[in-house]
Parts: C-alpha cells; sequence; structure tokens
C-alpha cells in the first residue's frame, strides 16, 4: 500500500489491495468511526482510498505512533494474491484497536 499523497488533512491511499471490496470494506469501517475523520473516498476500479479528516483532532505524533501497523500492513498487501484475505482483514482490525486507544 502506498501514501500518493499526503499534507496535513488528507491522505490518499494506493494499491491493487484496494481494489477487494473486502479489505476497502474493512479499512473504511476501521477509519470511519474516528472523530477526526470527514470524509472517505473509495474507487474500486483504481484501487484508491482518500482520507480527509481533521488535523488537529489526528495530531502527526498519533499518526507516527502507527507507523509499524502500516508498515506491517504494506507487507501484507505486497504479497497479496488475490485469495487470502484473512491476514490483512487482521492486521486491519489490530490498527483500529490502535486508533482506539
Amino acid at each position: 500500500m502506498t501514501i500518493s499523497s499526503f499534507f496535513p488533512g488528507r491522505i490518499r491511499l494506493r494499491d491493487k489491495v484496494l481494489k477487494d471490496e473486502a479489505i476497502s470494506s474493512a479499512l473504511r469501517a476501521a477509519i470511519e468511526w474516528h472523530e477526526s475523520v470527514t470524509n472517505i473516498e473509495h474507487n474500486l476500479q483504481t484501487g484508491s482510498v482518500l482520507i480527509e479528516y481533521t488535523p488537529e483532532k489526528l495530531p502527526m505524533a498519533q499518526l507516527t505512533a502507527l507507523t509499524s501497523e502500516l508498515l506491517s500492513l504494506k507487507k501484507l498487501c505486497d504479497r497479496y494474491n488475490g485469495r487470502d484475505q484473512s491476514a490483512i482483514l487482521a492486521k486491519i482490525a489490530e490498527l483500529k484497536q490502535k486508533l482506539s486507544e
């Protein structure tokens, strides 16, 4: 998974794994409940997710604290073969847990 653009308040993720509806839905569910998120746009055809958020409600320090989980998720996404979703879905659930702490 690649961060194709980022500036405070807006992150765009791209990856072939985001063309998988179950994975994309799980990622959206893991993120959209957070009080900082104002909008999520997903394009299944391009494998792109745009997350808009209020930077004051999700400071950079909190985002960087998620680095190890995001890197682990990226490694799983890089190995995604279109069949085994379980490891990616489990990592997304862990990410949701970290966001709620």
